[in-house]
């Protein structure tokens, strides 16, 4: 946009009690066009303006103003400033970006698909919706359907963006008010999916364990013995999991996780017991293991193609399809604890949990448990008759 820029009027509006410095200009004889950016206070206004001045007269007339934002352009400003690759400091602290920026963005472009250059303030309920409908029957071209837990996450992506798009005085108000967002995002536990909440079964995993048992599969299959035998994330044991984390006189695993929300994100720490099967399949893969260093991950060339194996693996296994590959397997962990009588508590530190609340999802009432409640009932039969 060329052409020389005149500053009409500087003005501040006040809406829903924050405070906007607002800066209207032209370029040449065309119509008046609007800057908006929010500020802490009043106070704070005036050196706003003189800011946004600045910059209009020093660097001409700024893409990003309010009303003439497009969503692909909100999207490209979220994929170069938020995000990014995190950053953290010597803490281990995350002090910028995300952990995942590859689905994050995958999230961005499939909304970029269906909304594209639309003004930013003509997205309404109505346009999202239109695309929930969408993206679960499949009509957004070169967009394969999908599930509402899908949609769900793409939409949180979709207001995060108008929050953002607040924050920087380019919309006035978010179409994700309370209503909007309770109408068309749902809560996990409004929406669970009995297969992708299922525990693989013992069976299945014994089933699994032969099928990874190949040349092609092989080196995968010591993932698959530390999910069974730590209960352990995928991240925990694919990104995080060094060898300094092995202690084989102890018999001991040491596993990390990051977990909090924004800057708070910090490194989770703590032990998990080392199985005798588990410790031979560490073994072998110390003595085959080409990077000698400590901070080398444990799991690095077992990474390859995982989740393609894996998932051939399972369907060669009988295991249901759409049964998640790790988050079965800890399932499984969680409920055979649960069912041996293992205190909660106890339970949840081994699986990193903080809180009790989360351990009781894994547990599963499966035919041990029933069984289990009948022999107690029996025996009580017996001693009262």
């Amino acid at each position: 946009m060329a052409g020389e820029v005149k500053i009409i009027s500087r003005t501040y509006r006040k809406i829903k009690g924050k405070y906007y410095a607002r800066v209207r200009y032209k370029i040449d004889d065309g119509k008046p066009l609007d800057i908006l950016r929010q500020v802490e206070n009043k106070s704070a206004v005036k050196p706003k303006q003189a800011e946004i001045e600045v910059e209009l007269l020093k660097n001409g007339p700024a893409q990003l103003v309010a009303g003439k934002v497009t969503f692909r352009q909100l999207a490209q400003h979220a994929k170069d400033n938020i995000y990014v690759s995190a950053l953290y400091d010597n803490q281990e602290t995350k002090i910028k970006g995300v952990r995942s920026v590859v689905p994050t963005h995958s999230a961005l472009n499939n909304l970029l698909a269906f909304f594209g250059d639309v003004d930013i303030r003509k997205i309404n309920e109505k346009k999202l919706t239109e695309y929930q409908v969408a993206r679960l029957t499949g009509t957004i071209k070169n967009l394969r359907k999908v599930s509402l837990s899908t949609v769900d996450r793409e939409l949180s992506k979709a207001r995060r963006l108008f929050n953002i798009a607040v924050d920087e005085g380019w919309l006035l108000r978010s179409p994700f008010t309370k209503a909007v967002s309770k109408n068309l995002i749902h809560d996990a536990a409004e929406t669970p999916d009995p297969i992708k909440t299922r525990e693989l079964t013992d069976e299945e995993a014994l089933r699994v364990m032969k099928a990874l048992d190949t040349p092609q599969r092989c080196h995968t299959l010591p993932v698959f013995i530390a999910a069974m035998d730590t209960g352990a994330r995928k991240s925990s044991l694919l990104d995080y999991l060094r060898w300094q984390d092995i202690n084989f006189g102890d018999e001991i695993i040491t596993l990390t996780a990051y977990k909090g929300k924004g800057r708070n994100i910090k490194p989770k720490r703590w032990p998990v017991q080392m199985t005798s099967r588990l410790k031979k399949e560490l073994l072998q893969l110390q003595l085959q293991r080409k990077n000698k260093n400590d901070a080398a991950l444990v799991f690095e060339q077992a990474k390859v193609n995982l989740r393609k194996l894996w998932t051939a693996a399972y369907a060669e296994a009988g295991v249901p399809k759409g049964t998640r590959l790790f988050y079965s397997v800890r399932h499984n962990f969680g409920t055979e604890m649960a069912n041996e009588g293992m205190p909660l508590p106890a339970l949840a530190n081994l699986l990193g949990h903080s809180d009790v609340k989360m351990t009781m999802r894994y547990y599963n009432m499966n035919k041990k448990t029933i069984d289990k409640a009948r022999d107690i009932l029996n025996r009580r039969a017996v001693v009262n008759s």
